[in-house]
């Protein structure tokens, strides 16, 4: 046999081994990205954050396919609005499988037992306009109460006050031009409480409005 003829015979073996190494490479790939987007089922943010990176790498259009940066854009801007407007102590932001929720509490929005706004409360809430208008996403806001019952004739129950506290939060953003259509207005009374109503401080935590931007409408 000369040199020839073996170096035919180890030419389909070197073929096939490239050919294997290709295929368990795309293999790891797959698995490494099935992996990132079950993060982002549990997280969105994690999910834009992993686009913004994607964006580095191959691209801006990239970042834009791989995650909806905006909603990392609204989570960033709520942020700043926070940072300098000084109002850490009444409003907080979370995310969650849901959305990026800004939680307000009512204690600054209304009187006790009432549901009209406070007028000293409207420059916390116009810090959110340009946000809220600029954004594309369905926004649900939802009122909570604490535990002690209510009984008037305006408002049987914490029910009936969690859902009218939750409307006037919507009309207000409807006043200032927001599309009507972008919002859902639901009452929770005190089914979904923050902290045990155990004290005063706990049903203070436990009395708010969460304005959320819902990543799936």
């Amino acid at each position: 046999m000369n040199l020839s003829d073996l170096n035919k015979k180890n030419k389909p073996e070197a073929q096939e081994d490239w050919l294997t190494t290709y295929a368990d490479m795309m293999t790891l790939l797959m698995t490494f990205f099935v992996l990132l987007f079950s993060m982002s089922s549990i997280d969105p943010i994690k999910m834009e954050q992993f686009g913004e990176s994607m964006g580095k790498i191959l691209g801006k259009k990239a970042a834009k396919q791989a995650g909806r940066v905006s909603l990392l854009q609204i989570s960033r801007d709520v942020e700043k609005i926070i940072e300098e407007n000084n109002i850490s102590d009444v409003v907080e932001l979370t995310h969650s499988y849901r959305g990026i929720t800004v939680s307000l509490k009512s204690d600054i929005l209304f009187e006790r037992g009432r549901a009209e706004l406070n007028p000293a409360v409207y420059p916390i809430l116009d810090a959110f306009v340009s946000t809220i208008y600029e954004s594309i996403y369905q926004i649900a806001v939802e009122g909570h109460t604490d535990s002690d019952p209510i009984r008037s004739q305006l408002f049987p129950s914490n029910w009936e006050l969690s859902t009218a506290r939750a409307s006037k939060v919507v009309n207000y953003y409807i006043s200032k031009g927001v599309d009507s259509d972008r919002f859902r207005a639901i009452g929770f009374a005190d089914t979904r409480p923050k902290k045990e109503n155990t004290s005063d401080d706990n049903k203070r935590a436990n009395r708010r409005v969460e304005i959320t931007f819902l990543s799936i409408s």
